[in-house]
């Protein structure tokens, strides 16, 4: 079995400790949802058309919350769920995700299928998609984390 050798006590490198975090499909993927797609439940996410598996969401989410990116609070209407929200420091990761949404509009355009609502954002430029994606988490914070 392969261990895994964490960056972190191996270099000072940014892009490979940072990598030991955002380095898997996933991880970004769960980041995703939770940063353009207001999804905050784990049963939502596991709607996701990549098709995550149970066990790899419930490890995502465990190692995002333990690294400070994702916090979980109970959801109003039953203890046992659970919504999921991004941390200041996950909420940062839109100034990552946005050129690599703009990256892939730029170069893999026939791969994507942008949803309308989200392509008239991106049609008006990164600052102001990511200013529209924050406002969206803002609204459902206060709502559900101030509410």
């Amino acid at each position: 079995m392969a261990v895994k050798i964490e960056h972190r006590t191996r270099t000072g490198c940014p892009v490979a400790c940072s990598m030991d975090i955002l380095g898997d499909h996933w991880t970004l993927l769960v980041i995703r949802n939770l940063l353009f797609f207001g999804v905050h439940e784990f049963k939502d996410m596991l709607l996701m058309p990549e098709k995550i598996s149970t066990s790899v969401l419930t490890e995502r989410l465990k190692m995002l919350e333990r690294e400070g990116l994702v916090a979980q609070i109970p959801h109003p209407e039953s203890a046992r769920r659970k919504l999921y929200y991004l941390t200041d420091m996950g909420k940062d990761l839109i100034h990552v995700l946005t050129p690599l949404v703009y990256w892939a509009d730029s170069y893999l355009a026939h791969y994507l299928d942008i949803p309308t609502e989200k392509r008239n954002l991106m049609d008006q430029g990164q600052e102001a998609f990511k200013a529209a994606m924050l406002a969206e988490l803002q609204r459902w914070e206060a709502e559900f984390l101030t509410g």
